[in-house]
Formats: structure tokens, sequence, C-alpha cells
């Protein structure tokens, strides 16, 4: 089969993880034997300290593109902005060298000669399926200029904000990252999806095992549940001062913890703050445990599967798709511990829990820490989870077999009988 993938942010870019699991699922198809190929723009998910040049650079493209005008192919004659070609993990890439990174604003000439490239390329690679992430009006573009073509339409739901049905309008097949994700638009618009759990390339994840020594936090911002773990670190702080903490900022959230009103973290030796690091193993090899207290509902909850796979034991709330990430609770047969929020706790509230509300958080810590029976059968069943649910045999073969089997005109959304029934209509 043949596949083009349709993207508005830039298949290289090495800070997104969206981004990079749809360069993974393309590799793998390649790997398979299909022929790809990615349309994509100069877009970057989030600030970066490099220019487009630089990055580029990496993967042989002259720092000064030839202008459009001076292109070998037609739609690049036509159109205005630079465009240059080359090769991410052996998958050809035609990026448009976009001006502009707002997309709040339309950009009527780029979104033109994007649709020329895409055009072009139907044309001349003729695919079979187009694969589409991003609620850009020219991503919509794109897949009705598929749909019209007779192409096998795919879209992927990776968060929130996709609750508009004019977004799936020209789209045959869905499919999310998580069951959580598929469960909520399904409740919400009846939409019909397929979860599949993301890449995890295992190669940045695996650490070393000599220096696990801490509970560790990742990114302290509202959202992650930064104030459910000021109490608890404040409780671990006077009542187990031989428990190291970690801290692993973002560089968004630096310094965020200092700020709580009614705790003093530097009375505290034993809490220590790391800034970001480059890859997961970097602070996965200094953790012990891992918490993950979000108090908003995460699509997938990466994080708590990285631990999993080093065996590590994560103690995830009990939102979003963190409990079905670790396979639910040890007790149940999960990989670690689903541990209660507080009801009125959301990612805007700014008053600290009690401490009766974060002591089975502070009881789970402790009884991992000190019994190293427990510990080693919670860190033998995360990595049971781990191997069978995000190994890259498992993950490759459920991408590929789902891809390849899907035709056009699915439906994608239920009737209102059908989602009572549970028949697909």
């Amino acid at each position: 089969m043949r596949f083009l993938l349709a993207n508005n942010h830039c298949i290289s870019d090495p800070t997104a993880g969206v981004t990079h699991s749809l360069r993974t699922i393309m590799r793998w198809l390649g790997e398979a034997g299909h022929a790809c190929h990615v349309l994509t723009t100069a877009r970057f998910e989030s600030p970066v300290t490099f220019t487009l040049e630089e990055h580029l650079r990496q993967y042989g493209v002259p720092l000064s593109p030839a202008p459009a005008a001076r292109a070998t192919t037609k739609p690049e004659r036509r159109a205005g902005r630079p465009v240059v070609h080359y090769t991410v993990d052996g998958v050809p890439v035609t990026l448009l060298v976009t001006r502009h990174n707002d997309e709040s604003r339309p950009h009527h000439r780029e979104a033109a000669q994007y649709q020329q490239l895409l055009e072009h390329l139907m044309d001349t690679f003729t695919p079979d399926q187009l694969i589409a992430c991003n609620s850009h009006p020219m991503i919509r573009q794109a897949l009705a200029t598929a749909r019209k073509r007779g192409l096998t339409t795919v879209f992927t739901v990776r968060g929130f904000g996709y609750d508009e049905r004019h977004y799936f309008e020209h789209v045959d097949h869905v499919f999310t990252c998580s069951e959580y994700l598929t469960d909520f638009y399904r409740e919400k618009m009846r939409l019909i999806s397929m979860p599949i759990e993301p890449p995890i390339q295992w190669s940045s994840v695996i650490a070393p095992v000599e220096s696990r020594a801490f509970v560790t936090f990742v990114h302290p911002a509202p959202h992650k549940g930064r104030l459910l773990f000021a109490r608890l670190a404040d409780m671990l702080g006077t009542r187990r001062p031989d428990i190291p903490i970690l801290v692993v900022q973002s560089g968004e959230s630096g310094g965020s913890l200092n700020a709580i009103p009614g705790i003093d973290f530097r009375k505290y030796p034993q809490i220590m703050a790391a800034p970001p690091v480059p890859t997961p193993a970097d602070y996965l090899a200094l953790t012990r445990i891992l918490l993950v207290p979000s108090v908003w509902g995460e699509p997938f909850g990466r994080v708590a599967a990285e631990a999993m796979i080093n065996g590590i034991p994560p103690l995830v709330s009990n939102r979003g798709s963190l409990p079905q990430v670790i396979g639910g609770d040890y007790s149940a047969g999960g990989g670690g511990y689903v541990l209660p929020l507080p009801d009125w706790m959301t990612f805007d509230s700014v008053r600290l829990p009690s401490e009766a509300e974060v002591q089975p958080w502070f009881d789970a810590v402790g009884a991992l820490w000190d019994d190293a029976t427990l510990y080693e059968r919670v860190a033998s069943r995360a990595r049971q989870v781990a191997a069978q649910r995000y190994s890259e045999a498992v993950s490759r073969q459920r991408h590929v077999d789902y891809l390849t089997a899907l035709r056009p005109g699915a439906p994608v959304f239920q009737t209102e009988c059908a989602a009572h029934t549970g028949q697909l209509t």
C-alpha cells in the first residue's frame, strides 16, 4: 500500500511527542514494505532554541533552500515559499517552509501552496491512504481532497478539542491514543474510533538501575498535580526525612513549587530540583518510585508507561487515562498504584489538600520504600504490563495491522439508536 501523511507541524520536530509518534508510525509502515511519504510544514509545536536552517542541516538539507521559483516541480514554481525535500527515518519528506507559526491567523497563500503540494503528491506518489492529524483548516482541506479522489482517509486524535463534527466531515476512520480518549469522544459526540497506545521508543526510555534512589515528580505544573505533590512532599519531609525526593522541572515550571503559600521546601534538604533533561532515561535513572498525581484527564500519560518499562512502580491518580495506562491498580493485576484525588481538586484549584486527603499517597510511598519484597513484586508486575502493552513489537504490529486493513466509506458516528444498542451504522 501507499501512505501519505499530511501534517501541520514539522515531522522532524524533536520536541513534539505527537509528531514523534506519527514519525514512528510512518517508519514502521515503511519497514513493513509499504511506500510512505510525508507532507509537512516548518511549524514547531513548542518554542525552540535553534533555527530551521540549523535543524535541517542534520538531514543534509542546504541551509538556504532554493526559492520555489527555481524548483523543478510545478507546485513549487507556482508558489512563493521555499520547499525542501529530505528523508526522516527512511521516509521521504516534503516540507513547505512556512513563514508563520501562529495558527490562529489564516495565511491563505501558504495554505494554497500546501494544497498544491498535496495535489502534486497525489498525482505523482498516488497514495492509497491519507493519514492526517491536527484541526488546521488546510489539514481539513487535505482530507476533503483525498476523499474526493477516492483515498481512504484516516484521522488521529491525540487530545481534547475535537468535539465538533465538521472536523470529521471527510474522514473514514479515526484512531486515538487511549481507550479513555475513545470513550470520551464516543460519550460526547458518538464518535467511533480505535484506541491504540502511541509508540514508545524504548532506547530513549531504558535507564540504568544503579542510581535509582528518589521518589520523583515530573513537571510541577498545576494540571500535573502540583498542589497534591506539595502537600505530600511536606508530609514526607517532616515524617520521613530518609526518603529523598526529586522534582524534574520543565522550562515553564521552574521555581513554581517555591511560590506555593504555606510550605517552605527550603527546610527539607532531601527535596531536590533538577532542570529539564533531554530524555526520560535521564531522570528515570535516578527514580525508585514515580509520582503522577495529575488532576486533569491525561489523554495518555506516557510518563507512567515509561516508568513501567523500567520496572519503576508508578503511583498515579484516578483521573483520565492513567488507571488504564498502568493496567489498573496492583491489587487488581496492574503495574502500579491507582490513588484517589480529592473530588474538588482541578487544574485551577488554589488551595492545598489536607494531610488526610493525601494520606493514601503517603502510605503507598512508605510501603514501597520500606518493604523490599513488595517493591520487587510491584516492579516485576510493572515490567510485565509494559512488555504486554508497550513493547515495540506489540505496538508496531497493532499500528500496521490497523492501518493496512482500512478501506473507504466506514461510518465515524453512531446514530442515536445505535448508541443505545451498541450497534454501528
